[in-house]
């Protein structure tokens, strides 16, 4: 519910009172409905830090209120041109609306801490989302990145973006990432996250270890890929797989599954397609610590 001066109005009622003045005012409130949504349910969301969980949504809902009798030409004043600037209701409501359609910057995914063994190679993960699509920055002990030869970035339109440390050593201990994401509609929104780098002659026991790494791999379209990977830890192990440095979020795709029995840590695509081409790796982390694959290659052919 908007509240406009004294007079409460529902955000449905308003919208589809104005979809009916644009029918028949022609351009003067269209710009307002070149979307066919009707309720905001909010512009900011919250930052749950978890890779690969359900977005909340708080987009649109198009689901059309039903009829009301008290509604009509006489109950919500109609707003001619000349008039609309003035009108304090219809501009309430077109500011909330586009405030709605650009809303600010928030962090769904956000960079972990991480534990890794020394000449380790380590990955943060950062999804930025909002209207605009926010960009993603990346900074290491707050300054930007300079070292290209050790640290990649790589990023994607949809606003998840990762940074890699290719080789870790014993001085990036305590170092400090974060990621910043910025659309221009309000402040930036910041995560940081530490990296704690332990020594090879140290390594708890029950630290994650991958046992068996990806190999090159080959396989027809439309038929099932087998990536390898075995991980063992103590805490049990959680595996993440990436495909170019990038998550793959199995959830989203039925295609995808990771075995939990028998060969842990294993990746299977079902219906290999084109896009499933790539360099692929496996992630192992508990409670101790994270632990990366080699990368290899897998092939579709067509």
């Amino acid at each position: 519910m908007i509240q406009f001066r004294n007079t409460t109005y529902s955000m449905n009622r308003i919208a589809r009172h104005l979809r009916n003045v644009a029918r028949r005012k022609g351009s003067l409130l269209l710009i307002l409905f070149m979307i066919n949504t009707v309720l905001i349910t909010g512009t900011t969301g919250k930052e749950d830090g978890k890779l690969g969980e359900e977005d909340e949504d708080f987009g649109w809902n198009d689901e059309e209120p039903p009829p009301d009798d008290n509604i009509h030409d006489g109950g919500i004043p109609l707003v001619r041109k000349e008039e609309f600037a003035n009108n304090q209701l219809y501009a309430e409501a077109y500011q909330s609306y586009i405030q709605a359609l650009a809303y600010p910057a928030r962090l769904v995914v956000r960079p972990d801490s991480s534990t890794v063994v020394d000449e380790s190679k380590i990955s943060f993960f950062c999804r930025a989302d909002g209207n605009p699509l926010p960009s993603v920055i990346w900074r290491v002990n707050g300054k930007s990145i300079s070292d290209h030869n050790r640290i990649s970035i790589k990023s994607l339109s949809t606003g998840l973006s990762t940074l890699r440390f290719e080789r870790v050593s014993v001085d990036d201990n305590a170092t400090v990432v974060s990621c910043s994401a910025d659309n221009g509609v309000a402040n930036p929104v910041v995560a940081e996250a530490s990296l704690t780098v332990i020594p090879r002659d140290k390594v708890p026991t029950g630290f994650p270890q991958i046992e068996l790494h990806p190999s090159l791999k080959s396989v027809e379209q439309g038929k099932t890929a087998y990536v390898s990977c075995r991980v063992r830890g103590d805490p049990r192990a959680k595996v993440l797989w990436l495909r170019d440095l990038i998550p793959l979020d199995i959830r989203q795709d039925g295609r995808y599954s990771v075995s939990t029995i028998g060969n842990p840590g294993a990746l299977m695509i079902q219906h290999a397609r084109e896009e499933d081409q790539g360099k692929y790796e496996c992630i192992a982390r508990n409670s101790l610590g994270v632990a990366h694959s080699k990368a290899a290659n897998l092939y579709v052919k067509g």
